[in-house]
């Protein structure tokens, strides 16, 4: 039996929609994106939605709508895209370490990192579990700052009775395949309460205006097809992330007391995009899983700042990122995991560390 780090979920209804996109509406472009935006807008909680090409898309996209081209305080511990999109807008990463223990952007070290230059903060909801939001809009509100949040990882995750993606002032979302929700291949999303941002966005993602260009924008349009997939997974949404609840308390049920590894807190808000764990001897406990058929991710291996393109921004160490990356292990996540596939898994951890 072969487990997966994560399963993208088809079903046919799914199939159904793309065959009929393909057939009555325009390939680009077409009614199936705007209704798309409608209720995922109505399901984030905001005014407004703009559907774009991609994830990474969506947060360049954000940050040039806010004019920003100082420096926007970012984790060390995320997926690349985070820390390129504030290059690719034309402003500076400055880096924030995240706490030991959430994996998350810390509060206070967002605050000691602020300085003259500093526009904006980046907070990243890693894994699905929302940052610490009160703490950090407080700081963005005292100090004049704005907040983009990326949601890539935490789609449905809710904070003090909001969803991510309309805590801040603008929210941008990924749909790559693995995500908890998908389009059936890369896309993206920007949600915000400020229609100027969404009317600026929509420029944006199309050439700036295109014909009639206001701006320097991209080719950033979502395919039709990708938002007719999306309406339908949209709907499936909450029940999946029920699911992956369910199935990180059967990892802390199984895999607790095992000495050697740390496993994720534990919190009602956290939707499991991924269920990570620090791990002694990662790589070693990883090519035994792969030698049983189970294999597991490593999100991230390197902290960006360690990464040659981003040293130059990196004014100190970040301990904590850097100690997850060395550590970090992706156990298998995905909502139609079976209870007996989960079992297998802390089966072979628990004869891997001799338990």
């Amino acid at each position: 039996m072969v487990i997966p780090t994560s399963m993208p979920v088809v079903d046919e209804e799914m199939e159904k929609e793309v065959l009929r996109v393909l057939r009555e509406e325009f390939f680009v472009g077409g009614k199936s994106v705007e209704k798309f935006e409608e209720e995922f807008a109505e399901y984030i909680g905001v005014d407004y939605a703009v559907a774009v090409s991609s994830g990474t898309d969506a947060l360049v996209i954000a940050l040039r709508c806010l004019g920003i081209k100082g420096k926007v305080i970012a984790p060390p511990m995320t997926f690349v895209a985070t820390i390129e999109s504030i290059v690719l807008a034309g402003a500076k990463p400055k880096f924030a370490d995240i706490d030991a223990d959430t994996w998350n952007i810390d509060p206070k070290e967002i605050e000691k990192a602020i300085d003259k230059d500093v526009e904006a903060i980046m907070p990243v909801h890693l894994y699905g579990l929302p940052c610490e939001m009160k703490e950090i809009m407080d700081i963005a509100e005292e100090k004049g700052l704005y907040v983009i949040e990326d949601c890539a990882q935490a789609h449905g995750a809710i904070y003090d009775n909001k969803k991510v993606g309309s805590i801040g002032d603008i929210g941008c979302f990924s749909f790559y395949s693995t995500k908890n929700m998908t389009v059936g291949g890369n896309g993206g999303m920007i949600t915000t309460n400020d229609k100027k941002v969404a009317e600026m966005a929509k420029l944006l993602r199309e050439h700036g205006g295109s014909n009639f260009a206001e701006y320097i924008g991209y080719n950033a349009r979502m395919n039709t097809m990708n938002a007719a997939f999306g309406r339908v997974q949209l709907k499936r949404l909450d029940e999946w992330n029920k699911r992956r609840k369910e199935l990180a308390k059967m990892y802390h049920e199984l895999l607790g007391g095992i000495d050697k590894i740390k496993l994720p807190i534990i919190d009602e808000r956290h939707v499991y995009h991924l269920f990570v764990i620090e791990a002694e001897d990662r790589d070693g406990l990883r090519e035994y899983l792969r030698s049983k058929e189970i294999f597991c991710g490593i999100h991230y291996p390197v902290a960006i700042h360690e990464l040659k393109p981003y040293r130059e921004y990196a004014e100190k160490n970040y301990p904590n990122s850097e100690h997850h990356a060395k550590t970090c292990l992706s156990l298998p996540m995905y909502p139609t995991l079976s209870d007996e596939e989960l079992k297998m898994v802390c089966d072979e951890i628990r004869k891997f560390y001799g338990e």
